[in-house]
């Protein structure tokens, strides 16, 4: 019977071995990844904002402040998504 038992915690514990792997960002994902994945997050929502403004500016021949605004809504909105991912990331790893 001890030995069953002992068997059986030798399983138990093989099996916990194989489970318990350490977190990681990403799910696999090296820092060189999530660095680029955050950079292009946070560029692209300032590009977008910038191209956003100088077209209107172009369509409604405003003054150079609606691209600006733009611009810093676009740098506001990468900051924003790359928070989430952040986030996200971390809840992963716990």
């Amino acid at each position: 019977m001890s030995e069953e038992i002992e068997q059986l915690n030798s399983e138990i514990k093989a099996l916990k071995r194989k489970t318990d792997k350490p977190a990681q960002i990403g799910s696999g994902m090296s820092g060189y990844n999530v660095s680029i994945t955050i950079l292009t997050d946070l560029l692209g929502c300032i590009f977008i904002g910038c191209a956003v403004g100088l077209f209107l500016q172009k369509c409604f021949d405003t003054s150079p402040l609606l691209t600006a605004g733009l611009t810093i809504l676009g740098g506001v909105a990468g900051l924003y998504t790359t928070i989430r991912y952040a986030i996200r990331e971390d809840k992963k790893v716990k």
